[in-house]
């Protein structure tokens, strides 16, 4: 079988796909973010463009740099303005999705001859790249407690702003009965309390609508996948719910974080990392959750030893129609010692992170070890004295 390497931090997959973007029309510096918030909520962008009185770009407003800020709307753009790199080719995808990462934003603006045009998010980027999963959802979640649906708004808020979610899960006793959409609560927070304001309903207090119950904006969803399932193109574009077993809610697959999964920072380190075998019947989410799960794991080790090659090598088995099993082995060189474990199995993802995983506890009883032998020494000459 023709196989190929991965040596990190180069890993090159192109990507055919031809992008679209959100057309979004740019606010001006003196724009109040009740304006911004609305227009989030109408586009579903995660970031709005600024221009000054030239038109040029200025930056960008972040929909978790608002939640996170606890603003008054009257407050203007050019108060939370963010730099933030402008892409010019929106059909690069990847480089889209790496410049997510090393930003920190969920969305960057589109500017082409000097004009902005609009915005390209996580959620375009996913669906332009077309991802299909076979690695089971609890590979792409974030892990969390959802919320009950007597907890408030400010809870839900801080949520959504620390950990950068789409969607935040409510449910009673585990069970989901919905999800707070970011783009909901934004809304909500910022613009929301101006109309009432002006109905004469309610005064134009953040903190009234902080306080409220989430079950007042929670809607329903019906995205919901299993923890050993893998989640659909449309679970990975858009956000899904995801629930184990007994149909409990254990996390959520967001459309942003997903990419930081996909395309961590930590790739750009020079870590010594060889990985054989993902040929191209390998999916691209496994293929960088194996590249994510060796370069942590080199990282690591390099931290505590040194770290000579991380290498590991995927041999897939043809096991009846497309069904393949893989037999994978992780081997770590240090300039002392050498570790290998092996794994078997039907999910590529697992079996790798099996390996791995076994790798890295052999190292760790060694260095333990080895640690133990030089306390004992140690304690040894301070009882024998000089």
């Amino acid at each position: 079988m023709n196989r190929r390497a991965l040596i990190l931090p180069c890993v090159n997959i192109k990507c055919m796909q031809q992008a679209s973007f959100l057309r979004v029309e740019p606010a001006g510096l003196d724009t109040p973010v009740s304006v911004i918030a609305s227009r989030m909520w109408e586009l579903e962008a995660p970031v709005i463009p600024v221009v000054d009185p030239e038109s040029k770009l200025a930056g960008v407003v972040s929909i978790f740099t608002l939640l996170r800020s606890r603003l008054q709307p009257g407050t203007k753009a050019k108060s939370v303005l963010e730099k933030a790199p402008a892409v010019e080719d929106p059909s690069d995808l990847l480089g889209a999705a790496r410049l997510f990462v090393k930003t920190g934003l969920p969305g960057l603006p589109v500017v082409r001859e000097g004009r902005v045009e609009g915005v390209i998010s996580a959620r375009v980027v996913l669906r332009g790249l077309s991802l299909r999963s076979t690695a089971p959802s609890k590979y792409l979640m974030h892990q969390l407690q959802p919320l009950s649906p007597e907890d408030s708004v400010e809870k839900a808020r801080k949520l959504a702003a620390e950990v950068g979610l789409r969607i935040v899960p409510v449910a009673r006793e585990g069970r989901l009965e919905g999800v707070v959409r970011v783009y909901d609560l934004v809304n909500f927070l910022y613009s929301t309390p101006l109309r009432r304001e002006k109905l004469g309903e309610v005064r134009g207090d953040v903190e009234y609508f902080l306080d409220q119950p989430v079950k007042k904006i929670a809607v329903p969803y019906q995205r919901v996948v299993r923890v050993d399932a893998p989640p659909g193109p449309d679970d990975i574009a858009e956000g899904a719910v995801v629930v184990d077993e007994s149909g409990r809610v254990t996390g959520v697959i967001s459309p942003y974080l997903l990419l930081r999964r996909l395309f961590p920072a930590v790739e750009e380190a020079a870590l010594p990392v060889r990985i054989e075998g993902l040929d191209e019947k390998v999916d691209l989410i496994s293929q960088r959750l194996v590249v994510r799960k060796c370069a942590e794991t080199a990282r690591d080790i390099s931290r505590r030893a040194r770290l000579l090659s991380f290498n590991v090598v995927v041999k897939p088995r043809e096991r009846g129609g497309e069904r393949r099993r893989y037999e994978v082995t992780a081997t770590v060189k240090l300039d002392v010692d050498v570790f290998a474990a092996s794994a078997e199995g039907w999910d590529l993802v697992t079996t790798v992170y099996d390996a791995v995983d076994a790798v890295y506890r052999s190292f760790s009883k060694a260095k333990d070890r080895s640690r133990d032998r030089r306390i004992d020494l140690a304690r040894l000459r301070k009882r024998s004295g000089p």
